[in-house]
């Protein structure tokens, strides 16, 4: 008897554990099944739900000109310029020009002191007389042999000595002034009068600015593309907004040995000359023989992956899409956009030049909107243009 009601609660309590098992597999098997049903009847309702038409910009891709360009950049500089320095040491005794003066080729423009070498050729132009009338005197006198050779060839040196002396004085005197070169504009004068200067200093600087030209170098594979009378087009980051048309005026016979570049000038058209400053950096655009008949898109309607450039042309609705779609009040405006590989042969601006048969004239290709679509993706085409489809509108001399 004691030991039947030993072995009672053992048995309970096995059997209550079973039960609980039991119930939480049931549980756990009823979450899963409404789980899947949750599932599969989401499933269904997306694949009842009508396809979404994602909104995108388009142009008609038609042939244009292109006109290919070499890019380089150069340095402005002056027709003539030059830093005008003293070549004597010496004084500043008077300046006679003012910063920004235009002067004409030959005006003093500073004069240092030379009273010590004006008083030595004073001194030295009173004995000439008397050294050319002792010469004459002697070369009269060797015809009667009333002198001898040796006399007269000694007064001959005698006066050809001073005539060397008061010509090299009068260079040194010459020499003291700062003449302007050619005509042109002067620079801030770096002098003041009174001050001591050494050789070399630097005084002022003249440019003639009359034809302002640009320096630049360019590729030695693009030699066969070089002409006289070729048309650049130059900008600088100092005039915002604003072209500046030249034509190459010199190409070096020889590749600069330093950087294996071919050096080439241009000279500006004269009104746009004189906005330039020299040693103003600028861009500039070599234009190339225009193509005609090229398909050009604008850059944003072409994105990239890891397999290269990519660009989405409209098809028009299957039977199959416009029956489904009937209903919808934009289906004109609606189209599949196939995705396609393209090639990019040259850049300018915001418009790319593509090259192959990828994309025609008369294609219809995305220009805003790509980052949503796939390949085979539904459409609608917006009323506007796409952003970045338009240069903007600049002042030019092209």
């Amino acid at each position: 008897m004691s030991e039947l009601q030993t072995n009672k609660p053992k048995r309970s309590h096995a059997f209550f554990l079973k039960v609980g098992l039991a119930v939480a597999v049931l549980v756990f098997a009823l979450v899963i099944g409404l789980n899947k049903f949750k599932e599969i009847m989401i499933g269904r309702a997306i694949a009842n739900m009508p396809e979404k038409a994602n909104p995108v910009t388009v142009m008609t891709v038609a042939p244009r000109e292109w006109t290919p360009v070499i890019n380089t950049t150069g340095l402005v500089r002056p027709n003539q310029g030059a830093m005008l320095s003293a070549q004597s040491a010496g004084t500043i005794k008077k300046i006679f020009v003012t910063s920004g003066q235009t002067v004409k080729k030959g005006d003093v423009l500073v004069e240092l002191d030379s009273d010590v070498e004006i008083a030595t050729l004073k001194a030295s132009e009173a004995q000439l007389p008397v050294a050319r009338l002792t010469y004459q005197r002697y070369a009269n006198l060797i015809k009667s042999q009333s002198v001898s050779q040796t006399e007269l060839d000694n007064a001959k040196a005698s006066y050809d000595q001073l005539v060397a002396n008061i010509n090299s004085l009068k260079a040194t005197i010459e020499r003291r002034k700062i003449l302007a070169p050619f005509d042109g504009v002067t620079g801030i004068v770096q002098v003041n009068e009174g001050q001591y200067i050494s050789v070399g200093t630097e005084i002022v600087r003249v440019e003639d600015v009359s034809s302002m030209k640009v320096d630049f170098s360019v590729s030695q594979n693009d030699l066969e593309n070089l002409q006289i009378g070729q048309k650049v087009t130059a900008t600088s980051d100092a005039r915002q907004g604003e072209t500046f048309a030249a034509k190459v005026t010199a190409i070096e016979p020889a590749i600069n040995k330093s950087t294996g570049l071919i050096d080439v000038q241009a000279t500006f058209e004269a009104e746009d000359g004189k906005k330039l400053l020299s040693g103003m950096f600028t861009r500039l655009r070599l234009a190339l023989p225009t193509e005609r008949e090229q398909i050009v898109v604008p850059q944003v309607a072409i994105t990239y992956n890891m397999y290269g450039e990519m660009a989405y042309v409209l098809q028009s609705l299957s039977d199959e899409d416009k029956e489904k779609l009937k209903d919808n009040e934009d289906l004109n405006k609606m189209y599949r956009a196939q995705q396609i590989t393209v090639f990019t042969k040259d850049r300018q601006g915001i418009y790319a030049q593509l090259k192959g048969n990828e994309v025609k004239a008369g294609d219809i290709i995305v220009t805003g909107g790509q980052q949503r679509l796939s390949n085979g993706s539904l459409v609608t085409v917006a009323d506007k243009e796409g952003v970045g489809t338009v240069q903007p509108a600049n002042k030019t001399n092209l």
